[in-house]
């Protein structure tokens, strides 16, 4: 008997929660459903970076900052850093970086500043305070008084769109960047850079960039999968090499047993545990959204997402029932993704009957068929930018993965 009230017990408790819990503009003050990164402060409040604006959620209230409220002077938020004193360092798409101190506002942008442009993709703070910043035209730091770029006007920085820099100590930092490789900046005097080209390097660009255990860089690239770099080598983790569902990887993030957690372009929420990969998505759970451009992890191992199109998702592991779901390998990459003038697609494990392009209203724009070679190139002449699917199809099976053109 009590052996049975405990079970009903859990069982309504169970029920009240849910595994994967969905905040968007529907149900929500979110103020958009693309959300591009997220952060957790000291007071464990999630800050949500949308397309329009700014949303902090400490698990009952939530607080929105948009550019017709505050000093926010752009509503596309690409990330946000803290420092020291609790300040948050938010960058956009087009107002440079604000800084917020829970009452005050202060922006720098080119109109007011040496910064190397508006449009930047995120702030990393060093042990002094020191803000070094990634834009699309080179790298800044600034000390709270004076300001230095890098660009390749000045510096043998490999290109000028930097996307993230992970600080190892002192002298050494690391930058992953967009079509230039990844680089090793000594001293503030050099660059030191691994490529596709020179040294045959698994991707030119770095979504993500962590440093992670025993000091191994860990990256996610748009085509290039998983890559974890040490002493001048790397080991890539991708269809070929490993059991992951997809080389189209956008984060990663550690918990507290080092497993990794990956947000993907087509699979969802990843987690490489051990050598076995998971894979939640909309094929095989209540995942909303297949493209997940961050996961962030609670102290707890609660995990959230942010997506292209669903909003953001908190997921709790420890309430999915039955066996966790094996990674299915994915058997289309697109690279580069972004794309401009072409993609290249590259089947794994596959051999498809046809691939179509089709816009987000669902109009059929390219296709292609009878495909024989593992590598095929899709011509993007002439498309406006935006988000499109690629569709393969091979007998009954189906696979689709989101391609962005910039």
């Amino acid at each position: 008997m009590r052996l049975t009230l405990l079970l009903l017990i859990w069982s309504l408790f169970a029920s009240a929660q849910q595994t994967f819990t969905v905040f968007d503009r529907n149900n929500s003050p979110l103020p958009d459903n693309q959300c591009r990164y997220i952060a957790i402060d000291s007071l464990n409040r999630k800050w949500f970076c949308t397309e329009f604006g700014l949303a902090i959620y400490d698990d009952n209230t939530w607080t929105v900052y948009q550019t017709t409220n505050s000093g926010l002077t752009d509503n596309s938020v690409k990330h946000v850093a803290f420092d020291a004193a609790g300040r948050a360092w938010i960058s956009t798409q087009n107002g440079g970086v604000c800084v917020f101190d829970g009452t005050n506002w202060t922006s720098y942008t080119t109109a007011n500043s040496p910064i190397a442009a508006d449009y930047i993709r995120s702030v990393t703070i060093d042990r002094f305070g020191s803000a070094w910043i990634c834009t699309i035209a080179g790298l800044s730091r600034f000390d709270g008084a004076n300001w230095t770029t890098w660009n390749i006007g000045n510096s043998n920085i490999p290109v000028d769109h930097i996307s993230r820099c992970v600080i190892e100590n002192d002298t050494l930092r690391w930058l992953g960047t967009v079509n230039g490789g990844f680089s090793q900046m000594i001293r503030d005097t050099g660059f030191t850079t691994w490529d596709y080209m020179h040294q045959n390097f698994p991707d030119n660009s770095m979504n993500d960039l962590v440093l992670g255990p025993l000091n191994h860089l860990w990256m996610t690239c748009p085509a290039g999968a998983l890559v974890n770099f040490y002493n001048g080598g790397w080991f890539t983790y991708n269809t070929l090499s490993s059991g992951i569902p997809t080389n189209s990887l956008n984060s990663l993030q550690f918990d507290s047993l080092t497993n990794i957690w990956l947000g993907t372009y087509d699979r969802g929420i990843v987690k490489k545990e051990g050598p076995v990969y998971y894979s939640w998505y909309t094929a095989n759970s209540d995942m909303p959204d297949d493209n997940v451009f961050y996961t962030c992890i609670e102290g707890n191992g609660i995990v959230w997402a942010g997506t292209e199109q669903s909003g953001v998702v908190r997921f709790d592991e420890n309430l999915w029932l039955g066996p966790k779901p094996v990674a299915e390998p994915s058997r289309l990459t697109l690279f580069p993704n972004p794309a401009h003038d072409f993609v290249n697609l590259r089947f794994d494990h596959a051999r498809p009957d046809l691939v179509q392009l089709y816009n987000m209203q669902g109009q059929l724009i390219r296709s292609m068929h009878n495909l024989s070679a593992p590598v095929q190139r899709l011509d993007l002449t002439g498309l406006s930018r935006g988000c499109y699917l690629v569709r393969i199809a091979e007998g009954t099976r189906i696979e689709r993965k989101t391609l962005i053109i910039e």
